[in-house]
């Protein structure tokens, strides 16, 4: 095993940095290894989104029905 990328160092020494290589990005190495795809670029209409949430804003969800107050309920004994 010459070319180990496993190798030991003595606890008492510093660790060796790995040299950075200039010559390449990593978009460069994503777009030579295939993994970089160009995307669609199309504007979006926010208006879609806001007649969706306006939809989902109007439903009657029952929340808020319930009254969970109930010191009304309570009546005062007298002395």
């Amino acid at each position: 095993m010459l070319d180990s990328p496993l190798r030991e160092a003595p606890r008492n020494q510093r660790a060796s940095v790995i040299p950075l290589k200039q010559e390449s990005s990593m978009l460069d190495w994503l777009r030579l290894g295939g993994r970089l795809i160009a995307r669609d670029i199309h504007d979006t209409d926010s208006r879609e989104d806001v007649e969706v949430i306006s939809d989902f804003l109007g439903v009657d969800d029952g929340i808020g029905d319930t009254d969970y107050d109930d010191d009304d309920d309570v009546i005062a004994e007298e002395d």
